[in-house]
């Protein structure tokens, strides 16, 4: 055994143990973003009630109208400044998105470790990314002729985009306890690839959100999921896979070689699913990207 995997062993080996006996530690969903999250799911309430509840938590009501004054959805640039304004311009769905990314704010709260707290930082950060570029792929695939049928609710991809790495983001408020893990940054990285999707979909199950979103958490990096055939309906999952892979490339910057990863992603069925050539790729990447700085910046 490696002294990297030996160094895991523990920590996976709790993990294990935690969850075959049902006892892994999941983090409780808050209860003032329960509440609201579960209002904004009751096709009852109006927009005047979701308000009321809104107002009543500053850090909310703050992100919503930070969301609802971005380019991405205030296209007028009229500033909205109340609440049941900007609920009716952004929608119940992407209000949902954003009680879950405070309530994960809440939850995952980053590690005292200097070395944790920034790799915590850059997950976030790479979360938000790919949560935007799940926005724009969602809408760009609405728009396509031959995908309208299949389409993917842009809001509901946002979200997805936004949870997708969750089990890695509770790895790394877990490892903080076993500092011989902490020492070694590739058995760290390793238990995170090996883990972060079925701590992940644990996760989501236990906040009580569909298979749809648990799939995203555990299917986002397998890319040969579900081989393309005609006609065959894409969905979430794709959505995250391809914005997950895009958002690499972003980070990456000037040292990124796009014609390699072009030529890589060609091979991957979700982006002929979704209808994504080399062209639709560079057009997310570059033309839209105000439109993604904006969804960073008013989710981060």
């Amino acid at each position: 055994m490696s002294d990297a995997n030996a160094i895991g062993f523990e920590f996976i080996q709790t993990l294990s143990d935690e969850l075959s006996k049902g006892q892994v530690k999941l983090p409780a969903f808050p209860e003032a973003a329960m509440r609201i999250k579960s209002a904004l799911e009751d096709p009852n309430m109006s927009t005047q009630q979701i308000a009321k509840l809104v107002v009543s938590d500053p850090v909310f009501s703050a992100r919503l109208l930070k969301v609802a004054n971005s380019a991405a959805l205030n296209v007028s640039g009229n500033q909205i400044k109340d609440i049941p304004t900007a609920i009716t311009r952004m929608g119940f769905k992407m209000a949902h998105s954003i009680a879950v990314s405070i309530a994960m704010d809440q939850v995952m709260n980053a590690p005292a470790n200097p070395a944790l707290a920034e790799q915590f930082q850059r997950l976030w950060q790479h979360s938000v990314t790919v949560a935007a570029l799940c926005f724009i792929i969602s809408k760009k695939q609405a728009r396509h002729p031959n995908l309208r049928q299949n389409r993917i609710n842009p809001d509901e991809a946002m979200l997805a985009g936004l949870m997708h790495d969750i089990g890695k983001t509770y790895i790394l408020t877990r490892a903080e306890s076993y500092p011989t893990l902490i020492e070694d940054p590739q058995a760290l990285e390793q238990v995170m690839f090996d883990w972060h999707t079925g701590i992940g979909s644990a996760i989501i199950e236990n906040w009580e959100f569909d298979e749809a979103m648990m799939n995203v958490a555990d299917e986002h990096e397998l890319y040969d999921r579900e081989p393309f055939t005609p006609g065959h309906a894409t969905d979430l999952t794709d959505v995250v896979l391809v914005a997950n892979l895009m958002a690499h490339l972003i980070e990456e910057g000037d040292e990124a070689d796009e014609e390699e990863h072009l030529g890589e992603w060609r091979q991957i069925p979700a982006f002929e699913r979704l209808g994504l050539d080399d062209a639709a790729i560079s057009e997310i990447k570059d033309s839209s990207r105000e439109e993604i700085d904006s969804i960073i910046s008013a989710l981060g």
